[in-house]
């Protein structure tokens, strides 16, 4: 029988959104860097309805309008959603925020590169622990 693809989506279930998990990941997360991508994540003991949950942020530091920084949000988003991690193989929720850390707007392919790169990282990192 032939198996069904997944649906490249991302739902609201899939993102992480709630003001103490985000917190408790800058806290407490580790962290993997793939210039201009940085990964922070944390591993819950919680178990939820997906195994990952994921949030975008880029610093308001770096670039003051905010059409740019909803640009490279979606430029992360979307690299995600196309290589996102569905099984973590583990019985726990890991939560993931990427952070945008570089003076300049990197092109789609660049960022999509570097996402691909840091979870390839974060899945040898947590098949490790």
């Amino acid at each position: 029988m032939t198996e069904i693809p997944r649906r490249q989506t991302l739902r609201k279930q899939e993102r992480l959104y709630e003001k103490m998990a985000m917190e408790a990941v800058f806290q407490k997360g580790n962290s993997i860097y793939k210039p201009p991508v940085k990964l922070l994540w944390l591993k819950e003991n919680t178990k939820s309805d997906v195994a990952v949950k994921v949030a975008f942020s880029v610093p308001k530091r770096l670039f003051k309008k905010a059409v740019t920084r909803n640009l490279l949000k979606r430029r992360m988003r979307e690299a995600y959603r196309k290589n996102k991690i569905h099984e973590t193989g583990l019985d726990v929720t890991c939560s993931l925020i990427f952070l945008y850390n570089a003076h300049k707007i990197n092109t789609y392919q660049e960022i999509e590169s570097k996402i691909v790169l840091t979870l390839q990282h974060f899945k040898t990192a947590t098949a490790v622990k």
